[in-house]
């Protein structure tokens, strides 16, 4: 059974200089790598195993190579002075290494602001409103705290879209730090339990609602929300066309044996398409609308609010918004911002019924 650990005591002393949940360390899944993997860093680095803590390496200035055959320990990296490079892309904090089933897990261990340096920028755009930034980081942080909470055994959250997007210092910037800092502790919540704070890029109009999205618990706080705010996005219109043999072929990835497609029946709620039925001469598929949109590339079938008109190849598609529609519109809270409302007002509108807290004079532990 893998199991993981802090950092050492050094590293943790180290870099200690916030408390609450900004002394969090979050674990990040950087990569999965059925190949070797790279780490440098320009000042000293040491290598430990976890298990028993038995320093393999503690020196400056190498390139290490690790290979998945060759990894038979889990392992711990640490550097003072620099950050660490993995195969090319430089992160703040530790490193971790773990082989599962002959693939390096590498999991990058790093204080939540350091977290949310990088995650920040790389969901949001630096030349916008300081206050939509600092939603945006309040956002994203009760995001991960809300992931941190949930005790999985390795990592935390990966660093790609299925959670948020994390891409290292290469994209850190003085306003998003100063955004990340200036709300350094702050999450969103709801009965006194952080938030799953989605957002989405534009919603086209009105937000979703959580349970026309996906199947499972309706969130009270994620209800559909009128959004007069996000007009000047490139995406708040669009058209497209998709055709009935690429529907099938994506089809037949996923399910097999798809025969022609004779008919789509799109369901809508509140306008936006909530369940698919592709009849097919093989039978039917039936799906939500967010499985349907998923099928597609994200610059293809942007959103759920959508109508479509049947051509004789395929659907041509009318369309408002970019994303899943669920909670914060980022180009909502750029016009809010714009408009003079402040980060707080920015969330509570997209976030119904909520509070926002400061984590630092709050005890708020991992439960």
């Amino acid at each position: 059974m893998i199991t993981s650990c802090a950092p050492s005591k050094e590293f943790l002393l180290k870099r200690s200089s916030s408390i609450g949940i900004e002394n969090g360390y979050i674990r990040v899944l950087i990569k999965k790598m059925d190949s070797r993997v790279m780490l440098f860093s320009k000042s000293r680095m040491k290598i430990t195993e976890i298990d028993n803590r038995e320093i393999k390496y503690n020196c400056k200035g190498r390139k290490i190579y690790f290979y998945p055959e060759k990894l038979k320990k889990s392992i711990l990296i640490e550097s003072w002075g620099s950050p660490i490079c993995v195969d090319g892309k430089y992160y703040r904090g530790a490193i971790k290494l773990y082989n599962v089933l002959g693939k390096i897990y590498v999991i990058n261990v790093v204080s939540m602001s350091e977290y949310l340096y990088s995650v920040v920028p790389s969901e949001i755009s630096s030349s916008w409103d300081i206050e939509a930034i600092k939603a945006q980081a309040v956002a994203a942080r009760t995001y991960a705290f809300y992931h941190f909470m949930k005790r999985r055994s390795m990592y935390d959250l990966d660093a790609t879209i299925n959670f948020q997007a994390y891409k290292g210092i290469s994209v850190e910037s003085g306003i998003t730090k100063r955004a990340v800092d200036e709300t350094c502790g702050k999450i969103v919540i709801f009965n006194n339990k952080p938030i799953l704070a989605f957002f989405h890029s534009t919603c086209g109009g009105k937000t979703s609602d959580d349970k026309y999205v996906w199947n499972g618990d309706d969130k009270i706080y994620l209800c559909e929300v009128g959004c007069d705010y996000c007009k000047d996005s490139p995406h708040y219109q669009w058209k497209d066309k998709i055709t009935l043999y690429e529907i099938r072929q994506l089809l037949k990835k996923r399910y097999g044996a798809v025969g022609i497609i004779s008919d789509i029946v799109f369901r809508k709620k509140s306008g936006r398409i909530c369940s698919v039925i592709i009849r097919h001469k093989n039978g039917n598929v039936r799906m939500t609308g967010n499985d349907f949109r998923l099928l597609f590339s994200q610059q293809r079938v942007k959103s759920l609010f959508f109508s479509a008109t049947k051509v004789r190849d395929g659907l041509i598609l009318h369309g408002h918004g970019w994303g899943h529609g669920v909670g914060m519109c980022q180009w909502g809270a750029k016009g809010m911002a714009e408009k003079g409302a402040g980060y707080k007002v920015i969330l509570k509108h997209y976030y119904r019924g909520t509070r926002i807290i400061d984590t630092l004079r709050t005890r708020y532990a991992r439960r």
